[in-house]
């Protein structure tokens, strides 16, 4: 057992060593995030003002030029949720990614997804794991270089444009793998390798409940889809499916150090 002296030692050293705050660590310790934004959308129509869902979500920038998007979508009208995570690298290239989903109520099912790297950019390999009620699967594909990988929030649907090659103006192809999330039957998370047909429009001035931006604007899927991007972080401020009249809108940015 300690003596009364011991102890009142050993509290006299704890009292010292939470004396210093810790603001007093070295300003030039490495630091994981640079950056942080944070931001939510309405999920709307065109011609209306019903408000289909929402989407709340926070992008945080790292020391060495990759991104991390944390995202939660509430999509009341066809009653799904989920909870992403999607890591980029410095060209928005997908490195990792995690989802979950629910379905009115109901546990969906959950999948991660990694990217395994090799010295030649033919033989990068696309990783997944699924796993929920409806049964478990694996999936290895075969990705070039540049792809994207769509996991579906709107702040992460932009990224899908950004290997699109400024240098060479009109329509590319960019791969892309499809998650499935919403379907009413099947396995959550099990895709499918598609080609991406981008176009870039050209700057414009967009204004949206969160403000006015200039941005980038891009169509992609062949046409099917306008999206305005914002900032060397690619913020999407606005969204819009022509063909069934849907339109998502950011409402509120806020950013910092």
């Amino acid at each position: 057992m300690m003596s009364g002296r011991a102890i009142t030692k050993v509290f006299s050293v704890l009292l010292c060593a939470f004396a210093f705050p810790i603001s007093a660590l070295s300003q030039d310790a490495p630091i994981a995030n640079t950056k942080w934004i944070k931001g939510s959308y309405d999920y709307g129509f065109l011609d209306s003002d019903v408000i289909r869902g929402h989407e709340d979500w926070t992008v945080t920038v790292h020391a060495d030029g990759s991104r991390t998007v944390e995202a939660f979508v509430d999509l009341r009208e066809q009653g799904h949720q989920s909870n992403v995570i999607l890591r980029v690298d410095d060209r928005f290239r997908p490195l990792d990614a995690y989802a979950n989903f629910w379905r009115f109520g109901a546990y969906g099912g959950a999948v991660r997804f990694w990217l395994e790297q090799d010295q030649n950019p033919a033989g990068h390999v696309l990783h997944g794991d699924i796993i929920g009620p409806s049964g478990n699967a694996n999936l290895s594909v075969l990705v070039p270089d540049l792809f994207s990988l769509r996991v579906h929030p709107v702040i992460t649907e932009g990224w899908q444009v950004l290997a699109y090659d400024h240098t060479k103006p009109g329509p590319q192809t960019i791969p892309l793998y499809n998650m499935v999330t919403t379907s009413r039957e099947g396995i959550k998370g099990v895709g499918m390798m598609v080609d991406n047909e981008i176009t870039y429009q050209g700057r414009e001035t967009v204004t949206v409940p969160a403000g006015t931006f200039e941005a980038d604007h891009y169509t992609f899927y062949f046409g099917r889809y306008d999206i305005w991007l914002w900032s060397e972080d690619q913020i999407l401020v606005r969204y819009v499916a022509e063909a069934n009249g849907r339109e998502y809108r950011l409402t509120n940015l806020d950013q910092g150090p």
